[in-house]
């Protein structure tokens, strides 16, 4: 069988889809005998890998239709699996379309649908959603907690799974030395490491990690892009230099991915209070959990503390209780502790749910909604 998993951004492109799709492919390449083979952006260059890359798209215009048209009877795809939304799509129609175009020529089409949808994009989402096609969601509930009626009624009597993610960063193997020494590196002379990872955007909430941690004990270290012309990193900034926190707030910037699971590894708390609801579908959540951290993040649908995964859930924009969740749960500072290399690969496991997924649609078998 042949795969073409059709993705906007791709490693070394920042996109948390990119990442998760990297570890998918990557898995996949290990784990089967299939033909994989990845189509995105020419900005995520030639690395090579078990599978076939052909990063060859300039921009997803729909004028970009012929080269994938030409892609498709080259590469002669059985199924393609096209994940949204990504960075490096852009505004680019193309995406949306390739459904459709997929079924004129006969293809059978897989999408991953990882965010939620608004009315704006209802024309868009109508293009992918009329044709047959299997979809997969990486959050729980995803029809009822991220579709409005019109929505839904787009993905009615289509077959629908859920496969949940896991961490796009590797496991930090670090020495106890090791470990004492990076965090020591980071405190900067604080007692308390708070870590958040990712995109600076408005929707992550990075700004409320002002007012849960403390200036007189915690050091904040932001690990992640921020646009140093918009708005919303200048507010960034702006605190980080006042009276209260300056000195006490480090933005790496862009890290590796090593980089950042041995900053997860020594941190006491790694805060995500995404305004729009976090939970096992992100993998920087998951990320953190692989790397044995406490975590604090939001939810819509789980509230509390979830002993199993050291993490607390709070209610979104809640500050009050992010902030007594810190101090209940990370009054003391981190120890040293062995990692958990030599756990179950949970990506082989969902490339494993995924292949039986292309398998079936290929075939014209019903699935079914729980896939074991």
């Amino acid at each position: 069988m042949r795969i073409l998993i059709v993705t906007g951004s791709y490693p070394p492109m920042r996109c948390g889809v990119g990442d998760y799709t990297h570890r998918l492919v990557e898995s996949l390449s290990i784990n089967s005998n299939n033909k994989i083979a990845v189509l995105t952006s020419i900005k995520a260059g030639n690395q090579k890998g078990n599978y076939f890359k052909f990063p060859i798209i300039k921009k997803w215009s729909i004028f970009e239709v012929f080269t994938y048209l030409s892609f498709l009877k080259k590469w002669q795809p059985d199924v393609v699996h096209i994940q949204f939304p990504t960075q490096g799509y852009g505004t680019g129609l193309l995406p949306w379309c390739i459904p459709l175009i997929n079924f004129f020529c006969r293809i059978k089409t897989v999408q991953t649908w990882h965010e939620g949808y608004k009315f704006k994009f209802f024309l868009v989402t109508l293009l992918k959603s009329i044709v047959p096609s299997c979809l997969i969601f990486v959050r729980e509930n995803y029809v009822k907690n991220n579709l409005g009626m019109l929505f839904r009624w787009m993905v009615r009597g289509k077959e629908i799974f859920y496969l949940p993610s896991a961490s796009a960063m590797p496991v930090a193997n670090l020495t106890e030395r090791e470990f004492y020494e990076i965090k020591e590196y980071y405190l900067a002379k604080q007692n308390r490491l708070i870590v958040f990872f990712g995109f600076v955007y408005p929707i992550k909430g990075v700004d409320l990690l002002f007012s849960i941690a403390n200036p007189e004990i915690d050091q904040i270290v932001i690990a992640g892009n921020i646009d140093y012309e918009s708005n919303y990193s200048k507010k960034i900034l702006s605190v980080a230099k006042s009276e209260a926190w300056f000195g006490k707030v480090t933005i790496t910037g862009f890290l590796p991915a090593s980089k950042i699971s041995e900053l997860l590894s020594v941190a006491d708390a790694v805060i995500l209070p995404f305004r729009n609801g976090g939970g096992d579908w992100n993998t920087s959540f998951h990320a953190a959990m692989l790397n044995n951290s406490f975590v604090i993040t939001t939810s819509n649908s789980t509230h509390g503390y979830d002993s199993a995964k050291k993490t607390y859930f709070a209610e979104v924009d809640n500050i009050d209780e992010m902030k007594a969740a810190l101090e209940k749960h990370c009054a003391a500072p981190r120890k040293y502790s062995k990692s958990k290399i030599g756990e179950v690969d949970q990506w082989e496991i969902i490339a494993n749910k995924h292949e039986i997924i292309y398998k079936r649609t290929l075939n014209h078998s019903k699935i079914s909604k729980k896939i074991k």
